[in-house]
């Protein structure tokens, strides 16, 4: 399996972990919310209720989200080898790894670090189309792109 499907598998599992453990919080505090009102009377307990619910409703966007990010990445193919900087992309400059596909901030994998970023993140704007060894100017310094798959 080569290093990009691994990292797209790995990605994919903390992705489907993160939407899991918010499901999960989502259900404990809907089932909080139901029993703490069972006897329960006056205004601190409407405002509980109100409470919970503004939490529910943050997690329905959050697993919203990631279920989004999961459709997006389920749309890309990693073993399909890029020579630019496009979607599916995963680069390295200066050391340090990218992978064009979802905003999802870093991913360990042997032991090192990959950057998953989106197509609206600034730094891809500024790469896109962009071929091994060449550069872009962002945020005042040169990123010179040594390798691409």
């Amino acid at each position: 399996m080569s290093l990009k499907t691994r990292l797209h598998q790995e990605l994919f599992n903390a992705l489907e972990s993160r939407k899991s453990t918010l499901q999960l919080g989502r259900s404990q505090l809907s089932i909080d919310s139901t029993e703490s009102g069972k006897g329960s009377a006056g205004d601190k307990h409407e405002v509980g209720i109100a409470m919970a619910q503004i939490e529910i409703g943050k997690l329905d966007q959050q697993i919203a989200l990631a279920q989004e990010q999961l459709a997006v990445l389920q749309k890309l193919d990693p073993s399909v080898a890029l020579d630019q900087i496009l979607v599916g992309a995963l680069f390295e400059i200066d050391q340090n790894w990218y992978y064009c596909s979802v905003p999802f901030g870093p991913v360990q994998l042997d032991q090192t670090t990959y950057f998953c970023l989106s197509t609206e993140a600034p730094l891809y704007q500024a790469l896109k189309g962009k071929k091994e060894q060449e550069s872009a100017v962002f945020n005042g310094r040169n990123w010179k792109i040594n390798k691409i798959y």
